[in-house]
């Protein structure tokens, strides 16, 4: 099964989890009440995959480790957009997610929610606030050169709601804010060992 960084992970409880240090007294409910982990971009032992627990509150969030053979399930991003169960929300976040939806259709881009939006949508559990960000995931093509993100960049502003858009390749991720304003400077790109400093040209596809 192939595991990728904000997939969402349905497990059959707390118990399927192990971690380097015990666990906070949340860790338990939150499980209980959604049993949802999403995947971390951190190495694991083999079989295993790095993962992290939600809690209810901003400052809860767990690193733990998951057997992968205790996977019940397995909700991408995409398949996320592809459902569009959001349209059977009332809330604003989730109406802004067809103005997206649409656009990176107008853009032939791979997206899908993650973040608290996407959590809510996978597990049904009420997962976000009056304050929260839509955080999106958009996977890396030639097609996505720096004027085009920042084309994108401009439209994705005009939402009510503030989007957060982290840019997906095989090796790591990158800001679109940050790619669309880089010129020939190098951008923060988040890898599967830390963090790294990297100039990125439309037509990579690697890093």
């Amino acid at each position: 099964m192939e595991l990728n960084p904000h997939d969402l992970l349905e497990i059959n409880n707390v118990t399927d989890l192990t971690s380097f240090t015990p666990f906070p007294e949340w860790v338990e409910k939150s499980i209980a009440a959604a049993p949802f982990v999403v995947v971390r971009r951190a190495q694991a032992g083999a079989g295993k995959v790095a993962v992290g627990v939600r809690g209810t509150q901003r400052n809860e969030r767990f690193a733990a480790f998951l057997t992968v053979d205790r996977i019940v399930r397995r909700i991408t991003p995409e398949q996320l957009a592809v459902e569009r169960k959001w349209v059977k929300q009332q809330k604003n976040i989730f109406q802004c997610l067809d103005q997206i939806n649409e656009l990176m259709n107008n853009y032939s881009l791979v997206w899908g929610p993650a973040g608290s939006v996407g959590f809510e949508l996978a597990s049904d559990k009420e997962t976000t606030t009056k304050t929260s960000d839509i955080d999106i995931v958009i996977r890396f093509t030639n097609l996505l050169t720096k004027k085009l993100a920042s084309e994108l960049e401009a439209e994705l502003n005009k939402i009510t709601i503030c989007v957060d858009v982290q840019v997906e390749t095989e090796y790591g991720a990158f800001s679109l804010n940050e790619y669309a304003a880089s010129g020939d400077k190098p951008i923060l790109v988040r890898t599967m060992n830390g963090p790294l400093l990297k100039k990125i040209e439309n037509h990579e596809t690697e890093i």
